[in-house]
């Protein structure tokens, strides 16, 4: 064979290797995004099964469980994604792949492992604790905190309960629903009777507090159109309770108190106001005739205490006329409740210490009372 031959034979066999060793790097590299790209479809394809599966035997998949799921469907699909668009693939099969991967990922984190994580977070953070409060305040009686708790679960069922709809799989949305949004709709409907009686209890009591008959006479009279809607209090101890301070108010109404009890009636009103009022800093409650106990949460300079309406809703809810035989306005007034306060400069100063005010009270009639604050 003459040189010429050969060497366009070995050129010939080189080539012909170049070709071959090119075609192999390229479709391995082609097989290894395809891979990477099934892979991480599988991966997100399952992803809603983490909590569907368990929903259908009857049970809710706890968010803390989903974490690690969804962390790792987020991070590969991100890795895809970027090896797809750095591949060498032609454009068309580009696009092809991150439109499926995109679709998946949207239907299945998107649609899916994100909203029922969103779901099962807000239902335990936000409707079980407001349940909680409900029924702790229930199991004490507590007509006031059950009436603020109502109102927190009102607001977050008119409002916030959308995010309990917005993932897919039926099972698991029946299941939470029936689980968390129903018995909270229940609760509401239950106490919504209840509560609006007792707001207007309270109110009665401001409007007797001031002296205006005529317009607690009208408040009570929406209240006896409810009372026909009320569960049995046989049965339920907190409409029993409910039902004693119905007939607080009646007999407020009918004049058929003493003297006390109406200033016992102003002190109920006087304690609501201040709970609104001065929330922040302390909590007032009063645990028998002619006293109130303050328990100071946070300080606050005593000059920036009348700011917050104290000594006008004071006067005002009590029928102050006279502190210590001087117009509750008067300068000898705030000369002697300055002595009182024995120099104190906030609330705290006011810890483990008792002031006694003698007042006149207007209950239709002038009242006499020594009437105590204690703060703790």
């Amino acid at each position: 064979m003459s040189k010429r031959l050969i060497k366009q034979a070995t050129a010939a066999a080189l080539l012909t290797t170049s070709v071959l060793s090119f075609s192999t790097v390229a479709n391995g590299a082609s097989t290894s995004v395809d891979q990477q790209v099934n892979k991480v479809k599988s991966e997100l394809n399952k992803a809603t099964t983490h909590y569907v599966y368990r929903s259908l035997d009857g049970n809710l998949a706890p968010s803390s469980s989903l974490y690690p799921a969804l962390n790792s469907a987020k991070k590969n699909y991100q890795l895809t994604r970027k090896a797809v668009a750095s591949s060498k693939l032609s454009s068309s099969q580009k696009n092809k792949n991150l439109k499926e991967i995109d679709t998946l990922y949207n239907q299945k984190i998107s649609g899916g492992l994100v909203p029922y994580i969103d779901a099962y977070n807000y239902a335990t953070k936000y409707l079980v604790p407001i349940m909680n409060e409900i029924e702790a305040a229930e199991s004490r009686n507590d007509l006031a905190a059950v009436e603020k708790a109502y109102h927190k679960l009102s607001v977050q069922l008119k409002s916030r309960t959308a995010i309990l709809y917005r993932f897919s799989g039926k099972a698991a949305r029946d299941l939470i629903l029936a689980e968390y949004k129903k018995p909270a709709d229940a609760k509401r409907n239950e106490l919504m009777v209840p509560v609006t009686i007792y707001m207007k209890t309270v109110e009665i009591k401001s409007l007797i507090a001031e002296n205006k008959m005529d317009e607690a006479k009208k408040e009570f009279a929406e209240i006896e159109a409810l009372l026909d809607r009320l569960p049995s209090a046989s049965t339920n101890k907190l409409v029993a309770t409910l039902l004693e301070e119905v007939a607080e108010v009646k007999a407020a109404i009918d004049g058929t108190l003493t003297q006390q009890q109406v200033f016992d009636t102003k002190i109920a009103a006087l304690v609501t106001a201040l709970n609104a009022n001065l929330a922040e800093s302390v909590t007032a409650a009063t645990t028998g005739s002619n006293s109130l106990t303050v328990s100071v949460k946070q300080d606050l300079p005593l000059m920036d205490v009348p700011g917050k309406g104290f000594f006008p809703t004071f006067n005002t809810l009590l029928g102050v006329t006279k502190i210590n035989g001087y117009n509750p306005t008067s300068i000898e007034a705030v000369a002697f409740l300055l002595s009182e306060f024995g120099g104190a400069d906030s609330l705290v100063d006011l810890k483990g210490k008792t002031v006694v005010l003698p007042l006149t009270v207007n209950n239709g009639s002038a009242f006499d009372v020594n009437f105590s604050i204690t703060f703790e």
